[in-house]
Parts: C-alpha cells; sequence; structure tokens
C-alpha cells in the first residue's frame, strides 16, 4: 500500500492518478472529502497532518508513502509523518522537497527544507528525495494581473529559471516509488530551458496573442503581497530569500535529471503553456 499525503494538490493528485492507474494499491490522505474526487481503486483516509493520530491511522499497512508539504507549516507536518512512519515501518519515503535545500543552506525557507530532508533520513525507511526548479505552474499566480492588467509584477525577474512540468515531478516520484535503485538519492529536477520572467511573459503574450508587460516589482511590494494574504513575515522573508537567490545550481542550470529518470526529455515551457493558457484569459 502506497499513502499519498497532499493528495489533493498539483502533484500529489497525478502521483494518486498514476498509481493508480498501474494497478498499485494506494491510499489518498485528504483533510476535506468535499476536494477528495478520485478514481475508482483509491483509498481515502480522511485526516489532517496536524493530527498525528490521523496520520498513524492513515499508515496502516503501508509499505511506501509519498510526502509533499507547502506552507508556513510544512516541517511540522514533515517531522510528524517522519515520526508516524517510522511507528508504521513503512520502508520506502519519496519526499518532494526543493532546490533551496541544496547544500550549502543560505536562507531560512532552505533551511526548513533541509531540516524537512533530515527528519526523513533518520526515519528508519528508505527515502528518495525529489529537489524540484520553480514549478511551471506558479505562473498562474500571474493570471489576476495579466487578465486586468496585461501585466505580470515578479520579484526578482532577472533570475533565469529552469522551470520543471509537476507533470514531470509526479512521475519521477512514480518511477521512485514503483522502482528499485532510488532509495538514497536526491534528485534536482529541472526542465529543458531556463527562462526568465520576462520571457515566460513573452511566451504567455504570444499564446493568448496579446502583448505584455513585466514589471520587475520591488521584494517590499511582494512581501506586503504575501502578508496581506495570512503568511507570516519571518515564513515570506524565507521564501523571498530563496527566490532572490542568483546561484544558477538552485533551479538556474538545465539537468538530465527528468530524461535520465523517465527515459523522455523534460516537459517544455511551451508545451504546459498550450494546456493552461485558458487560464489566462478568463
Amino acid at each position: 500500500m502506497i499513502v499519498v499525503f497532499g493528495a489533493t494538490g498539483t502533484v500529489g493528485r497525478q502521483v494518486v492518478a498514476a498509481l493508480a492507474a498501474r494497478g498499485e494499491p494506494v491510499r489518498a490522505f485528504v483533510r476535506d472529502p468535499a476536494r477528495a474526487s478520485f478514481g475508482s481503486g483509491v483509498e481515502r483516509a480522511v485526516g489532517d497532518l496536524g493530527r498525528p493520530d490521523s496520520v498513524r491511522s492513515a499508515l496502516a499497512g503501508a509499505d511506501r508513502v509519498f510526502m509533499v508539504s507547502a506552507g508556513p507549516d510544512a516541517l511540522v507536518h514533515d517531522r510528524t509523518v517522519a515520526a508516524e512512519v517510522r511507528h508504521a515501518g513503512v520502508r520506502h519515503v519519496v519526499k518532494v522537497s526543493s532546490v533551496a535545500a541544496l547544500p550549502p543552506v543560505g536562507d531560512a525557507y532552505g533551511g526548513q527544507q533541509a531540516a524537512a530532508e533530515r527528519a526523513f533520513t533518520l526515519c528508519g525507511a528508505g527515502w528518495t528525495f525529489l529537489r524540484p526548479a520553480a514549478f511551471m505552474s506558479n505562473v498562474l499566480q500571474w493570471s489576476w494581473s495579466i487578465t486586468a492588467e496585461d501585466t505580470v509584477y515578479v520579484p526578482f525577474g532577472h533570475i533565469a529559471r529552469a522551470l520543471v512540468d509537476p507533470r514531470d515531478v509526479s512521475e519521477a516520484a512514480v518511477t521512485a516509488l514503483t522502482s528499485p535503485g532510488h532509495e538514497g538519492r536526491a534528485y534536482t529536477l529541472t526542465g529543458p530551458e531556463a527562462l526568465t520572467a520576462a520571457r515566460q511573459t513573452e511566451a504567455i503574450g504570444r499564446a493568448l496573442g496579446r502583448r505584455l508587460r513585466c514589471v520587475d516589482a520591488p521584494p517590499s511590494a511582494a512581501r506586503k503581497a504575501m502578508a496581506d494574504a495570512g503568511m507570516p513575515a519571518a515564513y515570506a522573508d524565507g521564501v523571498l530569500a530563496s527566490l532572490g537567490d542568483p546561484d544558477p545550481a538552485r533551479g538556474g542550470t538545465v539537468l538530465p535529471t527528468v530524461e535520465r529518470l523517465l527515459g523522455r526529455p523534460a516537459g517544455t515551457f511551451a508545451s504546459w503553456l498550450a494546456e493552461h493558457v485558458a487560464a489566462f484569459s478568463a
């Protein structure tokens, strides 16, 4: 049995679907059953990562785990799952981490990611870490300003990122969960080209048939927007520090990891955009 934590998220939902399509026994851990519409053959475990008892119940009979977490409470959730994995005797965990966890860690966000990885290295199970560069799907955050103003506002827009298709991350996770030889490995996952925010904006504009502007917003404005959305100040500062890290090793250098894992080229931004362009014209 494979338990998927984060089963309703962008990557987790695809992991559940791919495992079920392979005929793997899969149990999706969800907090809100109303959001948990999965196909046949998928068990549901309703719980909360803030409640260790519900995590323990979900892991009953499990031998493999997929873990993805996000937000200010992510490290607490990761440590909870790692502790319950040890208790349950799970044999393998695939954890989605971040390029921010690559040593040497330079900011608080990266420190949290690295601490989560450490928790799983000590959990008694075999582990595989997936460290993706920025997700292509992150640009969906721009849809409101593109729709309203034909403009993208983004801090650190001059830094090129080798954006990765979330589908590639989910397929890498399924590969690590269902085939041997991935225990004790950490994979940095990137797309096939490094793009600045301006080039991403140009691509979206071409797909829409409109000319878009890309404005390099000051980090202070981004921080205010995060605070207005309810993000704790310390966490927002860590995220911004990570986004502003110019080291190409943290998602700016194109790597062949996806192709080596999946036996096919990594998905391009153009291909991802063709499937999601309607989100920018609503």
